[in-house]
């Protein structure tokens, strides 16, 4: 998911909570992508760097304050993450990195416990495709186990294997958090592949299982940073190449972070909805630490 699928729309102080997403469990009222309506708007002042950013950035140093049911979200909310990342992109480093992933997390997305609740479709996504799995290496689900002689019967290749078993646990109707989801899902079967060529995908170790629920999820939170703070690789002006190798980046940090919550939680058998339902919510308070 590239840089390019950062959208305009829905200028400031417009509501954390769209109509369209209805409370979630735990989190009366939450649940929002404040930035699916808010990206780098100059009519709004939402600038990538410069003073205003910087002036703002500090105004949010440390807070993980959640924000309330009902709140408005703040002016130009992302502006200081976009200032970090800015910051990173000309050689910041980690520490810059992390300052921009707080500031989305902390002030564009109302706190990690609204931010969770934003994501809850990456936690459901990944959650299904766990338990679909282990459901298929246990055959404790006949219509799996049907579906699962079929697709062996074509023998596909990895590659297509992937994309029909994604389109199979998670069908959807093509909006940007839909295939955001599907794709972040994609890579990190193929993440499989990479690293066990003759791995078989419909009998993994509840290890393996646990492995691909934390990937989409660090997947999906990349793709998070790219749709929120995106717009800064393309006012910076930087080539393609140069592009890649900072999303390259902030993809070997956030699996970092995603890693250490996945060790925290040990090789025990987890309900898999659970486990990503943790691993989301715990990764996003790494990040405003």
């Amino acid at each position: 998911m590239g840089t390019s699928t950062s959208s305009r729309g829905g200028g400031s102080r417009s509501p954390f909570d769209p109509e369209w997403l209805g409370p979630s469990d735990g989190v009366a009222g939450d649940g929002t992508d404040p930035g699916d309506n808010d990206v780098a708007n100059p009519a709004d002042g939402d600038e990538v760097d410069g003073d205003h950013g910087q002036a703002d950035e500090n105004s949010v140093e440390g807070d993980a304050t959640e924000a309330p049911a009902g709140a408005l979200a703040p002016d130009r909310r992302f502006a200081p993450a976009r200032s970090s990342m800015s910051t990173y992109l000309g050689g910041g480093g980690r520490d810059a990195l992390r300052s921009a992933t707080k500031s989305m997390v902390s002030k564009g997305m109302g706190g990690p416990r609204r931010a969770a609740a934003t994501m809850r479709a990456t936690a459901q996504g990944a959650g299904q495709l766990g338990q679909f799995l282990a459901a298929a290496r246990d055959g404790t689900d006949q219509q799996i186990v049907n579906w699962v002689a079929r697709v062996r019967a074509e023998n596909l290749s990895a590659n297509d294997l992937v994309l029909d078993v994604v389109k199979e646990v998670l069908p959807g109707v093509g909006s940007v958090d839909e295939d955001s989801l599907r794709n972040a899902a994609a890579e990190a079967l193929g993440k499989l592949y990479e690293t066990a060529p003759d791995v078989d995908i419909f009998n993994l170790t509840d290890a393996q299982i646990a492995d691909v629920i934390g990937f989409i999820v660090a997947n999906d939170l990349c793709n998070r940073v790219d749709l929120q703070l995106g717009q800064t690789y393309e006012k910076l002006k930087f080539d393609a190449r140069q592009i890649q190798l900072y999303r390259n980046d902030v993809k070997e940090y956030v699996h970092a972070q995603v890693r250490v919550v996945l060790d925290r939680q040990g090789s025990q058998r987890i309900d898999h909805h659970r486990l990503a339902s943790e691993v989301l919510a715990a990764t996003l308070k790494v990040f405003v630490e």
